[in-house]
């Protein structure tokens, strides 16, 4: 950079500022792209603040970015990344200094860039070391930082420390002051009004909304966790506007989803009044069809009503995400759950309105074991949830639990595995990214990690994809828990006599499971380049063991399903099961089977004979 950049008013060129959130393109990955909001905040801001000094653009495509940058060389670029395109960015950095050297400017911020300044040494010096600086936190005021300074003196950008901004020199990490989460949303237009996501917005992409920022929560395993600063929302009337002007651009497709970037929607009494418009937005524009968002944590007053307002639209019903009740574990992850009175409470409400409720579980978490997992499980059964779904947890960067203090403090290990079909080649460069998910810690075996794996698979199949859902239901209510009967359907006795299928399904999991997992990053991006080539260039299936695995054992195993069923109901009941009850049993076995619809062979279905 040089004097030529001073100002616009001179008669100079303007600032040439390239913003990436890549995601990957591909035949599984259409439900997963979302518009650039993040980075079209940014955009935004430094537009309001330096005008004609800078012209901007808006990217989530490499194969963009890349040709856009050969015709119009950039002179600084914002990356927004995560664990989903961490990769990708990595490539584009590499990409960007052979073609232009130092000419260009990179910046990264995101989720995944750490507030501890070792963290940002090592990003700095080993996982970006091309990089120029990072943004920390809200990325506003800290980008805007750097385009001030060098549209002031390029060559001296980071000579001294910038608000927001951490850099690297003389091999230590120069930290300005912190703006945390300070950004003053009054001040902060929106870039779907500007036009700015407009080129995003005819397209496939699912619509991210808004409206406040800031999580109180301060919770290990989220890289919302590290943050701490003040709750604040954007100006209410540029809220409805903008719902208002989003709904008429998707007026056409009204299969998207409406998602809500708020990480607690519903904890501000104005969420009310947002929800009453995304519900006269869809009346009026018949858009959207269909909202997801994560409500409150503590799920108040106000987040019932923003409940009861968006009514059917609302996605998932009522979520609380227990993650865990250990509490040695709730502890060591800084959270606080709600209380038993608080869900029992919450739960006898949805239900009395019909709206589902679903909780969300963590396995691998510090101080968790076997055992009291498995009785959460349970517990969240009987509690009366509708649906309770358990998740491994993994590690990445942005989160305290992946700082090497508290790896090492809870003995943490890992293996890694594909992260679904992120996986393609750009200019003949392979590109693949990874999930670092945890299987083992202090308290919680790798053993235990194979076991509650089985029953985290078992759980999706049931609750997300209704395997069998009237048979579990009915299980329920013969006061037998569910991870009794799992354990016992995914390690059955091998000395009795089994279908040949059931077994080989059960062989075939375990397969998959240990299958996926990996020693190294390295060995991940090996595996899946190899499902690349022999697929002519091309993903192969999704990896994802539950959606693959779960779909087969409804649509292509149904043979032997239910025989199997009810031996493991004989088995557990024993002398106590009446012949009325199996008989109910075998007919929602049945029931379940007539509910699908084979697209292949589609054909009448003969009327259940109760």
């Amino acid at each position: 950079m040089n004097n030529k950049y001073l100002h616009k008013k001179n008669g100079d060129k303007k600032l040439n500022v390239m913003f990436a959130d890549f995601c990957y393109y591909n035949r599984h990955t259409l439900a997963s792209r979302y518009t650039p909001l993040g980075i079209g905040l940014i955009a935004q801001y430094s537009l309001q603040k330096l005008g004609d000094d800078i012209k901007v653009s808006l990217f989530k495509s490499i194969d963009k970015f890349i040709n856009e940058a050969k015709q119009n060389p950039p002179d600084v670029v914002g990356l927004s990344i995560y664990y989903w395109n961490m990769a990708q960015s990595q490539y584009v950095v590499k990409k960007l200094r052979e073609l232009f050297k130092d000419d260009v400017k990179i910046i990264l911020g995101g989720p995944s860039i750490d507030s501890d300044k070792k963290e940002q040494y090592k990003f700095l010096s080993k996982t970006f070391p091309s990089v120029d600086a990072l943004i920390v936190n809200e990325g506003e005021v800290g980008f805007y930082s750097i385009l001030k300074k060098i549209l002031s003196n390029g060559k001296k950008t980071f000579d001294s420390p910038i608000d927001g901004v951490s850099f690297l020199k003389d091999n230590e990490v120069v930290v300005g002051k912190p703006v945390g989460t300070t950004m003053d949303l009054s001040t902060l237009g929106s870039p779907y009004l500007s036009g700015l996501m407009d080129d995003f917005m005819h397209s496939d992409y699912q619509p991210l909304i808004q409206t406040s920022r800031f999580c109180p929560y301060t919770c290990a395993f989220c890289v919302s966790g590290k943050t701490r600063g003040k709750l604040r929302g954007y100006p209410l009337e540029q809220v409805k506007e903008e719902l208002r002007y989003v709904s008429k651009k998707y007026a056409d497709r009204p299969h998207h989803t409406m998602y809500m970037a708020d990480e607690n929607f519903g904890i501000l009494e104005r969420d009310v009044l947002i929800a009453e418009e995304i519900k006269k937005c869809r009346e009026n524009f018949n858009f959207p069809q269909s909202v997801f968002f994560y409500n409150d944590k503590r799920f108040t007053q106000t987040s019932r009503s923003v409940i009861e307002v968006l009514g059917d639209i609302n996605q998932y019903g009522l979520t609380l995400s227990l993650q865990t009740e250990n509490p040695e574990t709730l502890k060591a992850i800084n959270r606080r759950n709600v209380t038993e009175e608080e869900i029992d409470s919450a739960i006898n409400w949805a239900s009395n309105l019909g709206i589902p409720t679903t909780t969300e579980l963590i396995f691998g978490m510090p101080y968790e074991n076997r055992n009291n997992f498995v009785d959460l499980l349970n517990r969240s059964i009987n509690r009366g949830f509708d649906s309770v779904l358990c998740n491994n947890l993994f590690i990445m960067d942005g989160i305290e639990l992946n700082r090497p203090d508290h790896r090492k403090k809870f003995n943490i290990k890992t293996k890694f595995r594909p992260l679904g079909t992120n996986y393609g080649k750009h200019d003949g460069n392979f590109i693949a990214e990874h999930e670092e998910v945890v299987v083992s810690t202090d308290t919680f075996s790798y053993e235990d990690f194979l076991e509650i794996r089985s029953l985290n698979f078992m759980f999706y199949a049931v609750f997300s994809l209704n395997f069998q859902k009237w048979f579990f239901q009915f299980i329920r209510y013969q006061n037998i828990p569910l991870s009794d009967f799992f354990s016992k359907f995914v390690k059955p006795d091998r000395n009795l006599k089994w279908p040949k299928g059931y077994l080989k399904f059960l062989d075939d999991f375990k397969k998959a499971v240990e299958g996926e997992l990996h020693n190294s990053r390295d060995e991940v991006v090996a595996k899946t380049k190899e499902i690349f080539e022999k697929n002519g260039n091309d993903v192969g299936e999704p990896s994802r063991i539950n959606v693959n695995l779960g779909a087969r054992l409804i649509y292509q195993e149904s043979a032997w399903v239910k025989p199997v069923l009810l031996h493991h109901l004989n088995e557990i009941i024993k002398n106590d099961l009446t012949k009325e009850n199996q008989n109910l049993a075998s007919s929602l076995i049945s029931l379940a089977e007539r509910e699908r619809i084979d697209l292949k062979n589609i054909s009448e279905r003969k009327p259940l004979d109760l």
